[in-house]
């Protein structure tokens, strides 16, 4: 058997080797038996962020946050706090991440002078992202360690920043010391070549600029990213437009033309390769009831023989066993089924088809910037729905996020909009409140489907959420044309398939988690009101990672 150290010192050899699955595998086969330490959760966590699996890079960062708060190790805890951000942004959750390192930055002491560092990295970069350039300047200036400064890092994001504030000459002096560390590093330089060109064309030094844009077009290479060859030949355009050499712009433009369809073909691809894996996961969810259904006849068999002996043995004792084994392995059916159902009602051919078409369409009558939005929004709620759904638990933020998502596009393809409202006491965060996935959206896909008729107008959704006397209940509203009372009392046909599997989840998982939830539909007529009226009794568990 190794020792601890042994472990950590394998763990980061693994690390330094770049075999980031490898960790991954191992820490996550040993959490099933036993509780990980403060540094195998910090490999952990690093390297589910270097495979590009940042959702569970936060959760076990909070995770760590967690633990350092229970041993009240503050050297633990910034350390924590720092990957906590790193995952911000690489989700791309720029808001919610300025806001993370704004709360946690009094935590750090003088003697955590160094981590304090690591995050205005981060921090400073988020404020970056924003267009907050004077607080991302502020913040990089915090940045005061030698060797820090010397990293190309830190000289890249800090010429960013200058370019953000139109500090035209000192951001050039900042991007020649990037070439000359990214050079001496064997990094390629074709970005800090580009945005130096950038930089020139600002000072209206155009033979400069020109010059940068074709070196930085020279040092490009096969590796060398989409979004890199697109900024440049933008670059390049502005170059000749400002100079009113219209042919040049012409050629470049028709360079950025098909550059756009290679990044839209890369999307669709990530796309149709994450529908793909969601596919994969149900034929797997289907071999996993095949395997059930014949423990459910050998349960039932063993029930009958087990019944048998019973009578002649201690009736009691058996019957009792037998009972609560198959209750168990019929709990573990109807869960799976019920997954099966969830995946098949999140990801209908019918939804991404109707998406596309509406996409090519932007597409076709050249509505470039709602083309790109419309995609954007598209992807984001592809990726939360396939993230959320392959976890038990998500914070209720990403839940609203996917609602938000959905509703976005569906305003986005309808000529009638309508107006939707999201309220939610602040009595607890929304991040601390763990749900299971996918229990809001079908409702609010059943006002927008079903409540409102093709042309009506002034359509109106409320989704009203509050945390009060440990109960978390969602109320869903809508001015629609109401539901018919007695569909409801009947179960008619026509009630939504998401409304009945998210019923039938609601079941299971107050079981589960011995807590109560509880579904209502309403005509809001009985209120002398127009619409439908949801209420939501949501399952929950708090995540104290403050």
């Amino acid at each position: 058997m190794f020792s601890q150290n042994e472990k950590i010192k394998n763990l980061n050899e693994l690390f330094e080797e770049r075999k980031f699955q490898e960790i991954v595998d191992i820490l996550s086969a040993e959490e099933e038996e036993r509780q990980l330490s403060f540094d195998e959760y910090f490999y952990l966590t690093k390297s589910y962020g270097r495979v590009g699996k940042y959702s569970n890079g936060l959760i076990y960062a909070n995770k760590m946050v967690e633990l350092s708060n229970e041993a009240k190790d503050t050297a633990k805890l910034v350390r924590s706090v720092n990957l906590v951000a790193e995952n911000l942004i690489d989700l791309n959750d720029i808001k919610r991440g300025i806001a993370y390192c704004e709360k946690v930055e009094p935590l750090f002491r003088k003697q955590d002078s160094l981590e304090f560092q690591k995050l205005c990295f981060k921090w400073g970069m988020l404020y970056y992202h924003d267009e907050q350039f004077e607080k991302a300047y502020k913040t990089y200036n915090k940045i005061t360690h030698k060797d820090f400064r010397k990293l190309s890092l830190f000289t890249n994001n800090y010429a960013l920043t200058l370019m953000g504030m139109k500090k035209w000459n000192e951001s050039l002096e900042y991007l020649k010391k990037s070439i000359q560390i990214d050079h001496h590093n064997g990094k390629n330089i074709s970005i800090n070549l580009s945005n130096m060109g950038s930089v020139y064309m600002n000072l209206k030094q155009w033979k400069q600029a020109e010059i940068h844009l074709d070196s930085a077009v020279k040092s490009l290479t096969q590796n060398s990213s989409l979004s890199a060859k697109k900024s440049l030949y933008e670059n390049y355009f502005d170059l000749f437009r400002q100079q009113n050499k219209l042919g040049e712009a012409r050629e470049v433009l028709e360079h950025i033309a098909k550059i756009d369809k290679q990044i839209f073909g890369q999307k669709v691809n990530e796309k149709i390769h994450a529908l793909e894996t969601a596919s994969n996961r149900e034929s797997n969810l289907t071999q996993k009831v095949k395997i059930i259904d014949n423990q459910l006849e050998v349960s039932q068999r063993q029930m009958l023989w087990g019944t048998i002996i019973s009578l002649l043995l201690i009736i009691g004792l058996l019957t009792a066993l037998f009972f609560f084994k198959y209750r168990h392995i019929k709990a573990a059916h109807e869960n799976i089924i019920i997954e099966q159902k969830l995946l098949r009602s999140q990801m209908t051919p019918h939804f991404i088809f109707n998406s596309l078409s509406v996409l090519q369409g932007m597409i076709l009558n050249k509505e470039d910037k709602k083309a790109v939005s419309y995609l954007s929004k598209f992807s984001k709620l592809l990726r939360l729905i396939l993230e959320n759904s392959r976890e038990k638990l998500v914070p209720l933020q990403d839940e609203l996020n996917a609602v938000k998502h959905y509703v976005d596009l569906q305003n986005m393809r309808n000529k009638h909009q309508f107006k939707y409202r999201l309220t939610f006491n602040d009595e607890i965060s929304s991040e601390q409140i763990l749900i299971p996935p996918m229990l809001i959206q079908p409702f609010v896909e059943n006002a927008i489907e079903h409540g409102f008729k093709k042309d009506f107008e002034n359509a109106e959704i409320d989704v009203n959420i509050h945390f009060k006397n440990n109960k978390l209940t969602c109320i869903i509203t809508d001015n629609g044309v109401g539901i018919n009372e007695d569909k409801i009392k009947t179960n008619d046909n026509k009630k939504s398939l998401a409304t009945k599997i998210t019923t039938e989840r609601l079941k299971i998982i107050s079981k589960e988690f011995k807590v109560e939830s509880d579904v209502t539909v309403q005509n809001r007529k009985v209120f002398n009101e127009k619409g439908t009226l949801v209420t939501l009794i949501l399952p929950y568990k708090i995540n104290k990672y403050d």
